[in-house]
């Protein structure tokens, strides 16, 4: 049987952990996905249809492997950040004011939901502002996510 390689991103800790970041005025480009209690379905996929899309219609990525996932029950939104276009679109999003805040996930997939919720936490305690909402970059995918402990960035904006 021969390996499966992808390409998913390495996660380097230092460059997201604990980090705060300014996402005002940041336009992204998304789709909608579906979730099944918080799980997306079809991520590998819909992030090919993500990126044709983006290619397509001209627009110009600006970290491509950073690919967020919006964090919902059932219907969330698959995005990440472009230039600015020339011409908007339904699918386009800038964030409004707010701080995001950022922590590291490596563990077990059954962790992950109370990380984000302990996370989420965190923060409204830390900062006395409640969370906005909360995005995640998935570093793996199915062929890796055991060797790479289901790598993830948890973003929480407030």
């Amino acid at each position: 049987m021969t390996a499966v390689r992808c390409s998913c991103p390495k996660i380097e800790a230092a460059e997201w952990e604990g980090k705060e970041f300014d996402w005002e005025n940041k336009t992204f480009y998304f789709l909608p996905i579906n979730h099944l209690l918080f799980k997306p379905i079809n991520l590998e996929e819909k992030t090919r249809q993500l990126k044709r899309e983006i290619v397509h219609k001209a627009y110009t990525f600006i970290d491509a492997r950073l690919i967020l996932c919006e964090w919902a029950q059932f219907k969330g939104r698959l995005m990440t950040q472009i230039k600015n276009p020339e011409i908007y679109d339904a699918n386009i999003h800038i964030f409004d004011m707010g701080t995001i805040y950022a922590t590291v996930f490596k563990g077990k997939s059954k962790k992950f939901k109370q990380a984000v919720g302990d996370f989420q936490s965190q923060i409204e305690l830390e900062k006395g502002i409640p969370v906005q909402n909360t995005f995640i970059w998935y570093a793996h995918c199915k062929h890796c996510a055991k060797e790479r402990e289901h790598a993830a960035v948890i973003f929480v904006k407030t």
